[in-house]
């Protein structure tokens, strides 16, 4: 057996995921649910979610050309359900809170791409959750693009949760937003940390990505060697 793309210390982080074979990276689209995305939310009183809008559609025309290419493309939906909480959480919610199950605003804001997964998280953390870990065992993912909203807490949880359990992902910097009035203050400061602290890792764009892969395939829409 060959070693695997992290076994080089030479190897960039960058590097290392580029060499996965697409079936085994996962596009992961963090909650992108009519909650945090809709305008419609605000019933007619200006907007403050209109980057994570945009931002969704982005991500899924993202997702829609790496699942093209052979990426698995998973989607996350945060539901809040009092039976999954906590005693403690359940004394600081309110049932009728963001993405509250069977409710409209806990709804994906955009289709999901074909072949794609869907699964449910109960809190902000997609690690918490046995149907998206899960999911990952069983295609035996090592690779991940972490899209999403927000930036603040959900995929900050998703970034931090991956370099944790040890995968190879990157984060684009257009396919991951958060409310409007951050984009100055705690955005930004989500932003800066992955630029300066995981600079490798940080890419611009999610062209930039479609762009590596491209580099890598050795025929159009075919994976390439496995690492392993």
């Amino acid at each position: 057996m060959s070693p695997g793309p992290s076994t080089n210390p030479a190897m960039s982080p960058s590097d290392a995921f580029y060499r996965l074979p697409l079936e085994r990276v996962a596009v992961v689209m963090i909650d992108f649910q009519n909650d945090f995305c809709s305008p419609e939310v605000f019933d007619g009183a200006p907007a403050t979610n209109t980057h994570n809008a945009q931002t969704a559609l982005r991500a899924n025309a993202f997702a829609r050309r790496a699942g093209d290419l052979g990426a698995r493309v998973v989607y996350t939906r945060q539901v809040l359900d009092f039976d999954h909480l906590t005693d403690r959480q359940r004394r600081w919610e309110t049932p009728d809170g963001l993405c509250a199950a069977g409710t409209w605003g806990a709804e994906l804001f955009v289709p999901p791409v074909p072949n794609a997964s869907v699964v449910v998280k109960h809190r902000f953390d997609c690690w918490q959750s046995p149907s998206f870990t899960g999911l990952l065992d069983h295609y035996d993912i090592d690779g991940l693009v972490i899209c999403g909203v927000e930036l603040v807490c959900c995929v900050l949880y998703a970034v931090m949760g991956a370099a944790e359990r040890g995968y190879h992902y990157l984060v684009p910097q257009d396919l991951v937003s958060g409310q409007d009035p951050g984009d100055q203050t705690d955005n930004k400061a989500v932003r800066d940390f992955l630029r300066f602290n995981q600079a490798e890792r940080a890419v611009e764009s999610g062209d930039d990505i479609l762009a590596g892969w491209r580099q890598q395939l050795p025929g159009p829409g075919l994976p390439g060697p496995d690492p392993r």
